[in-house]
């Protein structure tokens, strides 16, 4: 029996969500696959896909009450409860020599199943979209040089030496791993995320139509997807601020913790040319990805290897050149400086990139189609059929 053990799964329609729902219908072909889940409902707004789930597919979804995802007291409360559950089921319901894949959220997961797999048998493997504790120092949570931040990392260390396959998303995440848990470890593999089926390119889209804003001969910046404290969207928000760049707009397409920080942001400082649009379907993505010139993809100093946002590969498989802020040498640096599909730059660079963002106001037609063919022609590494094949 091939088990899938995740917070998030069909209908809701989130990255990850998303991501493990395709896993499980590829496994379902061979196998009887099982679902142990959290309640639907995460982002009530982005459930538009009906699908129809193999006959082999079982779901158990267990009960949470309402508790709020984007306050910490109570998003630590609803993790441990949904790991709690989750826990259980696996332990009374998985058997010897099944196996189990799950992801790192809840992070508790973590350090829970690799003891019910010693108690039970099974095989264990791991889809490692975040890494705990090293994603709270960028938020701003923990401080890397505290007692608490190496007594975690080491937890966390130990648990992840007991599982049998561990799967990243890129080089950079890799390496980190490895610096985790050994630089002999043979059981990491790379399985990048992948594009959906229904992104593609639009040419001659009526963005202004679309997106209900005025973008008329002005140069559009989209960023799309979660709202986080890892993002640094307000940041770039200043940043285009200080570039003085009337002509560039940047739409905001998403919803996360800091959602209302954004929205009370573009009001107290009469933004004039960022919109924020809230959450769209994901039904209509092809269309808002479609709408802008550029995809916006930032992430917070200290983020490399320890994610790269899903958005990506749907930007480039739509043919949209990146404007990616971050850490040099993380996955979509090195992406973009390869194969030439956007531009990059870190948070130190600001002076450089507010020069830029002021020159990138300026409707460059011939550049953005040669970087969105160059991001087009990569976007077939990302394909699904290829690699949903790795897991």
């Amino acid at each position: 029996m091939y088990w899938i053990v995740t917070e998030l799964f069909y209908p809701d329609e989130v990255s990850t969500a998303q991501i493990l729902t395709d896993i499980a219908i590829y496994k379902s072909g061979d196998n009887k696959v099982s679902i142990i889940c959290g309640p639907a409902g995460y982002e009530s707004s982005y459930r538009s896909r009906i699908i129809e789930l193999d006959r082999n597919i079982s779901i158990y979804r267990v009960n949470l009450p309402k508790l709020s995802k984007n306050k910490i007291s109570q998003r630590i409360l609803r993790l441990t409860l949904l790991t709690a559950k989750l826990s259980w089921s696996v332990l009374t319901k998985v058997r010897k020599d099944d196996t189990i894949l799950f992801t790192t959220n809840p992070t508790f997961l973590i350090l829970i199943l690799p003891i019910i797999k010693r108690i039970k048998g099974f095989r264990l493997e791991v889809l490692v979209h975040d890494i705990f504790p090293e994603n709270l120092v960028p938020a701003g949570l923990i401080q890397q040089s505290s007692y608490q931040f190496r007594l975690l990392s080491w937890i966390y260390s130990n648990s992840y030496k007991k599982i049998d396959r561990i799967v990243v998303l890129g080089e950079d995440m890799k390496n980190l791993m490895h610096s985790k848990i050994g630089l002999n470890a043979s059981n990491i593999d790379i399985i990048s995320n992948w594009f959906d089926d229904n992104i593609f390119p639009i040419r001659n889209f009526n963005s202004g139509e679309y997106l209900g804003v005025h973008v008329d001969d002005k140069v559009v910046l989209t960023f799309s997807g979660n709202i986080g404290r890892v993002q640094g969207l307000l940041e770039f928000i200043d940043l285009l601020g200080k570039s003085g760049s009337r002509n560039l707009v940047l739409v905001i397409i998403g919803d996360g913790a800091l959602r209302e920080v954004v929205v009370n942001k573009i009001r107290h400082d009469r933004i004039n040319n960022v919109f924020y649009l809230g959450p769209k379907p994901r039904s209509e993505q092809n269309l808002f990805i479609n709408a802008c010139h550029i995809g916006l993809v930032t992430l917070s100093n200290g983020m490399r290897g320890l994610g790269v946002p899903s958005k990506t590969y749907n930007y480039l498989a739509a043919g949209k050149p990146i404007l990616f802020i971050g850490d040099k040498d993380s996955e979509l640096d090195n992406y973009i400086k390869k194969h030439d599909c956007g531009w990059s730059f870190s948070w130190d660079e600001e002076d450089k990139l507010i020069n830029f963002l002021r020159e990138l106001s300026v409707f460059k037609k011939e550049e953005f189609e040669s970087k969105g063919d160059s991001s087009f022609q990569f976007s077939k590494n990302f394909l699904k059929e290829n690699l949903i094949k790795l897991f």
